[in-house]
């Protein structure tokens, strides 16, 4: 859990980021704050690298907040993969090897889930949709 530890305060804000979304959309979740020690309700999928150490640490520490938390392959992420789900963590490590070896998910261009989309992976999806990501 230390390579994911110093980024935790970011992707724990950015996850509560993207339910924010779906609150102020009116899906029906409570956006009250759960009462100390309890999780928040939400279902989280992390799609990435299955079984890679990268993915133990990620569902770790989600598990710490959300009340559901399942993975899935990068590889075979689609729209559909996000159905039942309130946010979507899409992410790959290449565990060394090749930067630039990864999925590569097509989406179509009305996809409009709450998704947070981490490193190169990410960026690529991003960069397929067309969104302003910084990376250009």
């Amino acid at each position: 859990m230390r390579l994911f530890m110093k980024h935790s305060r970011n992707v724990l804000f950015c996850v509560a980021t993207a339910a924010g979304l779906i609150l102020s959309s009116g899906s029906g979740i409570s956006s009250a704050e759960p009462p100390p020690g309890e999780k928040i309700a939400l279902k989280v999928l992390y799609a990435g690298h299955p079984g890679s150490a990268r993915e133990k640490d990620f569902v770790e520490f989600l598990n710490q907040y959300f009340t559901q938390v399942q993975t899935g392959d990068l590889a075979a992420f689609d729209d559909k993969s996000a159905d039942g789900y309130d946010v979507s963590i899409l992410d790959y490590d290449s565990e060394g090897k090749d930067l630039f070896n990864f999925p590569r998910p097509r989406l179509p261009q009305n996809y409009a889930r709450a998704t947070l989309t981490v490193g190169v992976a990410g960026a690529f999806i991003c960069g397929q949709l067309r969104l302003k990501t910084g990376y250009e």
